[in-house]
């Protein structure tokens, strides 16, 4: 039995032999299950958390650890005091989603050695020391002050 669908990523009308599927192609399947991942994902600290971790290679560090340092920075970013938010949409970079910095950047993700921050600042930051860092934030607003 043939099936007439509308794919639920892109749609596009096909047909399938199969009753389930749902999408008209591997490529809007893989999409779809990303979108179905983002969508779980979302406002869910634990989740967002276990995500981030599985994109770092060498780390001790544990899902109940992040949580428990996010609530003790009162879900802000540790260097520009920006609420922090976990949100995941396609296509889009949220500067104010939390990421792990290494506060000395050489050495490897524990615990004693992060602090959580929005993206724009890891960004930023990059490679640069907390002091270094500063010196370049005063030096932008002084700056801009002048102008």
């Amino acid at each position: 039995m043939v099936y007439k669908r509308v794919c639920i990523t892109c749609n596009t009308e096909f047909e399938t032999n199969h009753p389930k599927h749902l999408n008209c192609s591997k490529e809007c399947n893989s999409i779809y299950r990303v979108n179905q991942r983002y969508k779980r994902e979302n406002n869910d600290w634990q989740r967002y958390f276990k995500h981030l971790l599985s994109t770092k290679k060498d780390h001790t560090l544990t899902v109940a650890e992040l949580v428990g340092k996010i609530a003790e920075q009162n879900y802000k970013c540790a260097l520009s005091g920006v609420e922090l938010t976990c949100n995941h949409e396609r296509g889009n970079i949220i500067q104010t989603n939390a990421s792990i910095d290494r506060i000395n950047a050489g050495e490897e993700y524990n615990y004693g050695n992060i602090q959580l921050v929005c993206r724009a600042i890891n960004s930023f930051r990059g490679n640069l020391s907390i002091e270094e860092f500063k010196f370049w934030c005063e030096e932008v607003v002084k700056n801009a002050i002048q102008k």
